[in-house]
């Protein structure tokens, strides 16, 4: 759900009373102040303009039922009622033999493309695309659909044209449609994410788009969006429209001369503490309606982790771990950490880091630490200049793919994961700035704490846990490859991916390069 919206599904909300079964509808259950006769006339209208459907005599074919979903959608500081007819499309047969991954941008994609726009002193820029599912490509089989009671077609029923919500491809065929366009325009996308697009010429990069669903961000040049972006405005209906201030996907971002600034603050004030009568005790279990709460604490706060908030990641995963487990002083940890994160606002900073730039690791591990004995690995990715500035890119905190033995099998463990991902956006980064340097790869510089690993991974001599060659060894050849440049030993004070695998580590470091964007340019 976007940051600017109420959605409203009418399965679970009992306060508007209003039955979604568009098959049954009964308008006398409508609260009087809240009608969506208008939105659902022009959403039906909507499936006209789009030839979404074909009205065809009802012969007893196998129909899918719908439903209608109602929005409160705040445009311009009002709220304006939406109504979409959605497909039960778990009702259609052989429902596994549909392909239906759509892909979406990633995060860290993301924030390297908002880095890159920043070096390359454009705008970001945000499109998004009305109806969009009803733009998509052409369906393939045959589906028909039970029209809704207001659609007034009696003894007819609907071969649909279009993959329409609900439908478990729906989003795959608007993807599909989106793509095709984009390449038609001189496209070219991505090998790493296939939700980010890009334009060059024989100069480099012209111009950048990522795509999640129906939302676009985009920058380019002014030959770029007369080029590219006119045509997208013109091969689809095009709703909001906003330059370098705006919200994207829930988050908050601005432009301000060569920095982008992306944070949270709106969702953050909107998190509520929950209540706690001060007579339970902290060892006291939970209720089954208070783990719902809880549970849903937890994914509020575990988004704002992998948003904007990594000093956060650890506790909030720890809490989750023992969900079924969970008591009271659960309950307490999470209000301590909602007002942590309300007291301590962050913001990430995306800078131009000049033309000299590489990837830059921290990885780390707490061995055995997890209540089954696993242990928590973590890292901590940046792009950085040649001045020591830095845009942060990606982290994460997850506990470690297997129980080890040692702790230099967690640091190993750890630093693995690390390396998988920061080649992948050094790949991403190589393809977007396209013929822009000479350099065979972006250099990425590692940093872990563990002399042991450290030594392990610089000397001819094996380490003694045979199954722990493979991932030393692996590091090794993408040293001798050049695809990694060093892996370096700091002292632990140092080591900023601390506070990503353990409690009470302080979130200080990290948080301040966010804030920042500064390291210490000896690395």
């Amino acid at each position: 759900m976007r940051g600017d919206q109420i959605s409203i599904d009418l399965r679970t909300v009992n306060d508007l009373k209003v039955v979604n079964q568009s098959d049954d509808l009964n308008e006398d259950v409508l609260l009087s102040d809240i009608d969506f006769t208008e939105a659902r006339e022009a959403e039906l209208d909507n499936w006209n303009k789009h030839n979404v459907y074909e009205e065809v005599e009802d012969n007893g074919q196998n129909c899918i039922s719908t439903r209608w979903v109602y929005t409160m959608k705040e445009l311009e500081n009002e709220f304006h009622r939406k109504a979409r007819l959605v497909a039960k499309g778990f009702e259609e047969d052989s429902l596994d033999e549909i392909p239906k991954n759509s892909p979406t941008c990633e995060k860290q994609s993301l924030r390297l493309i908002l880095s890159i726009i920043a070096s390359k002193r454009w705008s970001i820029n945000s499109v998004d695309i009305k109806t969009a599912f009803l733009q998509g490509e052409k369906m393939q089989r045959e589906v028909y659909l039970r029209p809704p009671k207001e659609a007034k077609a009696t003894g007819k029923v609907w071969r649909l044209n279009k993959c329409v919500y609900g439908l478990v491809d729906a989003s795959l065929k608007w993807y599909e449609k989106v793509k095709a366009t984009l390449l038609d325009c001189g496209g070219t996308v991505s090998k790493i994410d296939s939700a980010v697009f890009y334009w060059y010429n024989e100069k480099g990069l012209t111009g950048v788009l990522a795509v999640h669903v129906d939302d676009f961000l985009w920058a380019g040049s002014s030959a770029f969006e007369k080029t590219v972006v006119s045509r997208i405005r013109d091969m689809f209906k095009v709703g909001k429209e906003s330059c370098e201030s705006f919200k994207y996907l829930g988050l908050d971002l601005s432009q301000e001369n060569e920095t982008i600034v992306l944070s949270q603050q709106d969702y953050v004030r909107m998190l509520k503490t929950v209540l706690i009568d001060k007579d339970r005790v902290k060892t006291s279990p939970l209720s089954s309606s208070e783990q719902t709460l809880l549970r849903s604490k937890i994914g509020q706060l575990l988004w704002l982790a992998r948003q904007t908030r990594p000093d956060i990641a650890f506790d909030v995963a720890a809490i989750s771990s023992k969900i079924k487990s969970s008591t009271i002083e659960d309950l307490k940890k999470v209000n301590k950490i909602i007002r942590k994160v309300q007291n301590d606002p962050v913001s990430l900073q995306f800078q131009n880091l000049g033309h000299d730039v590489k990837f830059i690791l921290f990885s780390d591990a707490s061995f055995g630490n997890l209540p089954d004995g696993g242990s928590q690995g973590g890292y901590v990715v940046f792009l950085m200049g040649d001045d020591g500035k830095v845009n942060p890119i990606t982290w994460q905190s997850k506990k470690l793919r297997r129980v080890v033995r040692s702790t230099l099998a967690s640091e190993a463990l750890a630093l693995a994961d690390g390396v998988d991902c920061v080649i992948s956006l050094a790949a991403l980064f190589k393809e977007l700035m396209h013929n822009e340097n000479d350099l065979m790869h972006t250099p990425v510089d590692c940093f872990v704490d563990n002399k042991d690993l450290y030594h392990a991974i610089y000397s001819d001599k094996p380490v003694g846990e045979k199954r722990l060659r493979v991932e030393i060894n692996a590091i090794k050849q993408l040293l001798q490859d050049g695809e990694l440049k060093e892996v370096k030993w700091i002292q632990t004070n140092e080591q900023i991916a601390n506070v990503l695998t353990k409690h009470g580590a302080s979130g200080q470091d990290i948080l301040c390069c966010f804030e920042k964007g500064l390291l210490n340019s000896s690395l």
